[in-house]
């Protein structure tokens, strides 16, 4: 094992020149051309210039990439790879398009055109670096919208799904600990050493201890501990890695710029923010004569195998006296307590029946619970949110099969 303490003042050296190199990543590469090749894609060249560019742009938006370069370079890879795919089929975008495009994109950030192209030009990205950057989604967008929307199919039951309260989407934050080792070549030896602790460590403290000792974050102090982070705030390849961790997990090594990085999970907190007063139950009521008999309880049990959805129990009112078979529409509060405690166990199209009313066995079912909006999102709203969503993901499939049979080289 190297001495400790000449090392971690090695590392502390590195730090520094990590951090002045995080400084001055968006300006152009000091030892070579702008116009050097950084990487060739296919039969286009992107140059420290395109890289550059790209990077200023990012931050800009606060993509907020936890390698900002490597993210650019990825970016400017898929849009070359757009082009060329696009070149291929024929499909070009006209100067009307272009323009209608680059004012959509700067209306998000409620600014005409000009007025936005001004603003990056203050931040030093050219116009035809924005105008690159759209003309390539709009280029995408002409490709997947024929290529790939036939293949994506909404269905009425998954409308009615998206509306389940079930499938509101709730925060998930997660706490993470954090080593930072340097990648330079004359580290190898300690870091591989180092890099075998972490990997051996079975305890979140031996993780915090390894840390303390080796990391070059500023976390180092605290054990490598971050405090809460939204699991959407970190980079994809980090956040993918981490979402999927149980607490107590390793992952690394991710290699990052100039470092390499190891995250421990200590915990996971999921919350979706409902408001209970909103909460909208959708159920059918069946009384069933002869309270909690056997042959009741039979033809419950004949019901509950055969019934998939909440028309299926229409039939089973068939001879019985008027006000049988009711449908209910209400918000929660508002619900009967001995009907509000069965549904909150149920979910969509599931059956209880617990409860006796006059001699007869009550048999609730679900049929939706909502969340009572306002406005209230119409089914084609709901529906091409679907679409846009699916069609996204496997637009992005596509892409990624097009990168790998792409010759891609780096200087």
């Amino acid at each position: 094992m190297p001495d400790t303490l000449s090392f971690r003042a090695s590392l502390i050296g590195f730090a520094l020149v990590v951090l002045a190199t995080f400084q001055i990543a968006a300006g152009p590469a000091l030892a070579q051309s702008p116009f050097s090749a950084v990487r060739k894609v296919g039969d286009r060249v992107i140059t420290e210039y395109d890289v550059a560019q790209r990077i200023t742009f990012l931050e800009v938006l606060n993509a907020g990439a936890a390698d900002i370069r490597a993210e650019a370079i990825g970016r400017l890879t898929e849009e070359a790879v757009q082009r060329e795919h696009a070149r291929r089929l024929g499909v070009r975008i006209t100067p009307d398009e272009l323009a209608e495009g680059m004012a959509e994109f700067a209306s998000r950030a409620q600014l005409e055109t000009d007025a936005f192209v001004a603003e990056l030009e203050e931040a030093g990205i050219a116009r035809e670096t924005f105008q690159s950057f759209v003309e390539a989604g709009l280029l995408w967008r002409k490709i997947v919208g024929p290529e790939l929307g036939p293949t994506v199919n909404v269905t009425a039951t998954d409308i009615a799904r998206a509306r389940d309260l079930a499938a509101i989407r709730g925060t998930k934050r997660v706490l993470i600990s954090e080593i930072f080792l340097p990648a330079d070549p004359q580290f190898a030896e300690p870091v591989a050493q180092i890099i075998g602790l972490i990997e051996n460590a079975s305890s979140i403290e031996e993780f915090a201890a390894i840390a303390r000792e080796y990391s070059l974050a500023g976390s180092r102090d605290s054990g490598g501990r971050l405090d809460w982070v939204p699991l959407e705030q970190l980079p994809g390849q980090i956040g993918g890695l981490i979402g999927s961790a149980v607490p107590g997990q390793i992952i690394g090594p991710v290699e990052l710029s100039g470092a390499i990085a190891f995250f421990q999970l200590r915990a996971v907190d999921s919350t979706r923010n409902i408001p209970v007063a909103q909460v909208k139950l959708t159920y059918k009521r069946l009384l069933l004569p002869g309270g909690r008999s056997s042959e009741t309880l039979a033809s419950y049990a004949d019901i509950r195998a055969r019934v998939q959805h909440c028309n299926g129990l229409d039939p089973y009112a068939a001879g019985l006296p008027d006000g049988y078979i009711t449908d209910h529409e209400a918000l929660m509060q508002s619900i009967p307590q001995s009907d509000a405690v069965e549904l909150a166990r149920l979910d969509r199209f599931e059956m209880s029946a617990n409860t006796v009313e006059g001699g007869n066995l009550v048999v609730l079912m679900l049929c939706a619970r909502e969340l009572e909006q306002d406005p209230r999102p119409t089914s084609l709203q709901i529906e091409n949110s679907l679409f846009n969503a699916r069609l996204g993901e496997r637009a992005q499939l596509r892409l990624d099969e097009l990168i790998a049979d792409t010759m891609i080289v780096d200087y």
